[in-house]
């Protein structure tokens, strides 16, 4: 076989079926393809008429020619094929087989995904959540709404403690941002306060119930407020859309997806950063109108006990799985608060 020769695998784009072939020079601005029974058929093609394919790993270049027509080496292209950027993907293919830069190519995508999960994610859903337009975000907040009144039932609450509630609320907690503030029976949800993002933070009876002072009513509502400042219930959807996108992008299942985001908003658990900034909200707004943030903390304590968190007094490795912050870590955090404070006094 002559050096200006190499084998082929053909498809001349009329039939499925590939077929032996040989390609040769023709002259400096074209290639003669002879395929098919004993060579018997043959075809010219132009450089310009040719697009050459990126192989990867181990497999070999494929050229793709007009009429749909392609061709497959089982080598590299010799040297007196004058095709363009020819040299660019042979020293592409050679650096994919080379095992530092594949070893280097697989940490440098798990640093990519730890980095997208870890930071691109929550920066992405910050700068959406505070860039949504108003109407956008009423819509899905009164959805969420929507759905929170579904699964509660009407308050039991006399209207008079209702309103010396909101009263409190408004007086010390709203400031130039008052949210609306309805009042349910939680059922199975229990013990409970949201932040929806229509402006709205909902109370439950048996939250109202298990408060002894309202002055920790009144922390639980500047808490609420913090999340609604930042738009925490907001963003934590985002992100687990984020997540699903990803997912969808490997599984190629995105059903339901953006018509879920917001039930997605109540039914996932804020982070732990979420939480601590809420936290330190309640605690700066109580600390400004001087009430003392020893009752957040009672009521987290009280809380613990109800729910039977309490219980499990030593720290659990699955604690660092959880989105929440442990309720005692967020008790001490409010301890740390008063100290620092007092610490400050004069």
């Amino acid at each position: 076989m002559s050096a200006q020769v190499i084998d082929a695998i053909f498809y001349d784009g009329i039939v499925s079926k590939p077929q032996p072939a040989q390609v040769s020079q023709k002259d400096d601005q074209s290639v003669l393809v002879r395929y098919g029974e004993g060579l018997a058929q043959q075809r010219s093609y132009s450089y310009t008429d040719m697009q050459l394919i990126g192989a990867l790993g181990q497999i070999q270049p494929v050229i793709e020619l007009q009429g749909d027509a392609r061709l497959e080496f089982a080598a590299e292209l010799p040297e007196w094929f004058n095709l363009q950027r020819k040299g660019l993907h042979h020293s592409i293919w050679k650096l994919e087989r080379t095992p530092a830069l594949i070893l280097f190519s697989v940490v440098f995508v798990l640093a990519l995904g730890f980095a997208t999960v870890k930071w691109g994610i929550p920066a992405a859903s910050y700068y959406v959540a505070h860039h949504l337009p108003a109407n956008t975000l009423m819509q899905l907040g009164d959805e969420a709404e929507s759905y929170v009144l579904n699964i509660t039932e009407q308050s039991q609450l006399p209207q008079a403690r209702q309103q010396q509630i909101v009263s409190q609320y408004q007086k010390l907690v709203a400031g130039d941002q008052p949210a609306k503030v309805l009042f349910r029976q939680g059922g199975h949800i229990g013990a409970n306060a949201l932040a929806i993002p229509n402006n709205t933070i909902i109370l439950t009876d048996e939250l109202v119930a298990l408060a002894q002072d309202d002055r920790e009513i009144v922390g639980v509502l500047a808490h609420e407020q913090g999340h609604l400042i930042q738009r925490h219930s907001l963003q934590q959807a985002l992100s687990g859309l984020g997540f699903s996108v990803i997912l969808i992008m490997i599984t190629g299942d995105g059903s339901d997806l953006l018509t879920n985001l917001p039930v997605a908003m109540l039914g996932a658990s804020y982070s732990r950063n979420f939480e601590a900034e809420a936290d330190e909200y309640a605690l700066n707004a109580m600390q400004a109108q001087q009430i003392p943030t020893v009752h957040f903390a009672n009521f987290l304590q009280r809380l613990a006990k109800e729910s039977g968190e309490d219980k499990a007094a030593e720290q659990s490795v699955w604690d660092f799985f959880s989105s929440h912050p442990a309720t005692q870590d967020r008790i001490k955090a409010v301890r740390n608060f008063e100290s620092d404070r007092a610490l400050q006094q004069p």
